[in-house]
């Protein structure tokens, strides 16, 4: 596949190649204590310099598998699916973690959040993209935890239903074909990523809350 050029040294590619057949096998518990073992290392670091200081073009590498699914399961009715699932953690520095809910646990719980798009057709489904929620007043306005973590300066804070826009956007300006997107409540409820979707002609099933009020002419 194309993103094995994405890798400049062998090192990065065979441990993201380690890494994602971890992540598809059948271990239980995903750490990179587990997917090292799985791939066939000793001890994590291969793992935890790809995911840490190893230098590769994560986007590009995206962008590889969106192209690859749009060839195997692309179809013009293809439908569109943001939503958001959360990774509980421990500590304090992993990027865009707080208290907030999850609905991996089902309960506000110390977490990172992040925006997925899914694509689904009448040949399969698959995930297209991911985002990162960036919590404004913990994560978007600390300098310096910002800065500790990495997090690059461009990145400013984005509502899930921007980020969710911007990723089908994303992958309807790569030709990824699609007719509808479809989401809950926390995209539905958002009349910008409404408008968005109207201004690109895409077709729309959203959730909505029950309290929401819905104006007919």
């Amino acid at each position: 596949m194309a993103s094995a050029a994405r890798f400049v040294r062998r090192e990065p590619r065979v441990a993201a190649a380690g890494f994602v057949t971890g992540l598809l096998s059948t271990v239980e518990s995903k750490t990179c204590w587990s997917l090292s073992e799985q791939a066939g290392y000793h001890n994590p670091a291969p793992l935890r310099r790809l995911l840490r200081t190893a230098v590769w073009d994560a986007d590009a590498a995206a962008g590889d598998v969106r192209s690859f699914i749009a060839e195997r399961l692309g179809h013009p009715d293809g439908v569109l699916i943001p939503d958001e699932t959360g990774f509980v953690k421990k500590g304090t520095c992993s990027v865009g973690v707080q208290r907030q809910y999850t609905g991996t646990a089902g309960r506000i719980e110390n977490s990172q959040v992040g925006v997925f798009l899914a694509y689904a057709s009448a040949y399969g489904r698959a995930l297209v993209d991911r985002r990162v929620y960036l919590p404004e007043q913990s994560w978007c306005d600390d300098t310096d935890r910002r800065t500790a973590a990495g997090v690059p300066t461009d990145v400013q804070f984005a509502t899930k239903p921007r980020l969710a826009l911007d990723m089908i956007g994303a992958a309807v300006d790569a030709g990824l074909p699609a007719s509808w997107v479809t989401g809950d409540e926390v995209y539905g409820s958002d009349p910008d990523l409404r408008a968005g979707l109207e201004a690109r002609g895409l077709g729309y099933v959203l959730a909505i809350g029950a309290c929401q009020v819905v104006c007919v002419s």
